[in-house]
């Protein structure tokens, strides 16, 4: 539903307004590479340095811009925000005639002259570029405040600050966690594809973002081929101690076993079936079986505990992977 100041627009207006209101994402194409640049502009606010939080601002933005392709664009931040009877000014995008547009930022409060909460400044940040990118990336003649404007925002903000949810976990961070942390992890995984993939049409699961990378049902495909290969793998493991494992070819799986022409739902229910199996394989271990070891081909010496924690990365690796290849990012 429109905001009420629609109806006070010229029919012009309303249909640059209605426009504005129809995109509702921003898509950055690397978002991680910009996680960087927010943890610093994080630590220069909180040194409550200008120079260095103005620095780390224009870093941070010059990164967005060049992400998205669209002109550049002068930063300044200032200190205490103008306050008047409508409250106090957070930010401003202004982009004057024949010169670059300017974004100005204020990193304290009005009244108290605290530095303000990192969030809030953040939020103001892209607040500001998002009127950038309606001129310069939506090729809008205006920019206005309508729904479909915060969910872009929110859409950047939700890319570049890492939380629980959007940070990936490296293989030692896997490592750290419990046994029966990575084991529900792992039972966790069939579900988690399952909603990425809910929804999608075979067109989006079949198309993959670039000619480098795997569309989304080439994925579930090899996740469900390497469920079967550990199996084997730990089984070769209680049978005989310090087994050389041959390397995994998944380059020429995906091509021989066309990988590209299975349908994702018959894939992701063939590797619910065979993570079952695993998972019931792995509860009927006695302790000293998770002590086995094998020769893997880049790892070296692995027992059967690595390898579950080898596996519980790999899903969360790969699932981050089918949400790109969802959303056409490669």
């Amino acid at each position: 539903m429109p905001f009420g100041y629609y109806a006070r627009l010229s029919r012009s207006q309303q249909a640059v307004y209605r426009k504005s209101d129809e995109v509702t994402q921003t898509r950055l194409p690397r978002p991680v590479e910009l996680w960087p640049l927010v943890a610093d502009l994080e630590a220069a606010l909180a040194s409550e340095s200008r120079a260095r939080c103005e620095a780390a601002a224009a870093h941070l933005i010059r990164g967005l811009t060049d992400a998205l392709g669209v002109e550049a664009v002068r930063v300044q931040v200032l200190a205490a925000r103008p306050h008047a009877r409508w409250g106090e000014l957070h930010g401003l995008y202004e982009a004057p005639a024949g010169s670059r547009p300017l974004i100005t930022l204020w990193m304290r409060t009005a009244k108290q002259r605290h530095v303000v909460a990192f969030r809030t400044f953040l939020r103001t940040l892209l607040h500001e570029v998002g009127h950038h990118l309606d001129y310069t990336l939506l090729k809008l003649p205006d920019s206005y405040h309508t729904e479909g404007f915060y969910k872009r925002e929110s859409s950047l903000f939700h890319q570049i600050v890492v939380t629980k949810e959007n940070a990936m976990h490296t293989f030692d961070e896997v490592g750290a966690m419990s046994r029966d942390e990575q084991v529900a992890r792992m039972r966790r995984a069939p579900d988690d594809l399952g909603a990425a993939i809910r929804g999608q049409s075979e067109a989006v699961l079949s198309k993959r973002p670039d000619d480098k990378n795997w569309a989304a049902n080439e994925v579930i495909c090899h996740l469900r081929d390497v469920e079967e290969l550990f199996q084997v793998r730990m089984k070769m493991m209680l049978a005989a101690e310090n087994v050389p494992l041959l390397p995994t070819e998944q380059d020429r799986w995906a091509e021989e076993r066309q990988y590209l022409r299975n349908d994702a739902e018959h894939a992701l229910r063939s590797f619910r079936r065979r993570r079952d199996e695993t998972l019931t394989f792995l509860a009927g271990l006695k302790p000293e079986d998770w002590l086995r070891t094998a020769v893997h081909p880049a790892r070296g010496r692995m027992a059967v505990k690595d390898f579950v924690t080898l596996l519980s990365w790999h899903d969360e690796n790969h699932r981050e992977q089918l949400q790109r290849a969802v959303e056409g990012r490669p």
